[in-house]
């Protein structure tokens, strides 16, 4: 697997203690195991991804709803389930959880608002938001559309 060290070149074995960037999927089989540094029994040792990285969740903890969460990870909360699911880490559940909730509520109001002041900024916004955000704003959209055609009906 030398290849995954030194691109194209094949011959070279990986040397001992070598750090390597896995797609997520190649590393949980290969760790298996051996998620914790306490007990490295797997055939890798993970390291905690950028993502999750002390600084990135202090920074989710202090403000939420200003972490560019796809600049991050484009696909953040999908990223941080999986990993949650290897490592079972509780203070990085906790803080996603804060985080989702907090930030779910801003992009209600972004969705439900679409003639106040937030329009000015929406664009910016919208380029934070992780895919699982703006699937939940374009269902607060199309339900917010809904609800006004319904009270609108005349009976």
């Amino acid at each position: 697997m030398g290849y995954l060290e030194h691109g194209r070149n094949t011959s070279t074995d990986i040397k001992e203690g070598a750090r390597i960037e896995l797609p997520l999927w190649m590393a949980e089989i290969l760790a298996i195991g051996g998620i914790s540094d306490e007990l490295p029994t797997g055939f890798i040792t993970v390291s905690t991804p950028a993502p999750f990285s002390n600084k990135v969740l202090n920074a989710l903890s202090a403000d939420p709803v200003n972490v560019d969460l796809r600049g991050q990870s484009m696909h953040f909360y999908k990223f941080a389930e999986r990993w949650l699911a290897m490592t079972g880490d509780d203070a990085l559940l906790d803080t996603v959880m804060n985080t989702f909730k907090a930030r779910a509520a801003v992009v209600n109001d972004h969705a439900h608002n679409t003639r106040s002041a937030l329009m000015t900024d929406r664009s910016e916004f919208l380029g934070t938001l992780d895919d699982t955000e703006i699937k939940l704003f374009k269902a607060a959209q199309e339900a917010s559309k809904d609800l006004k055609k319904w009270t609108s009906m005349k009976k």
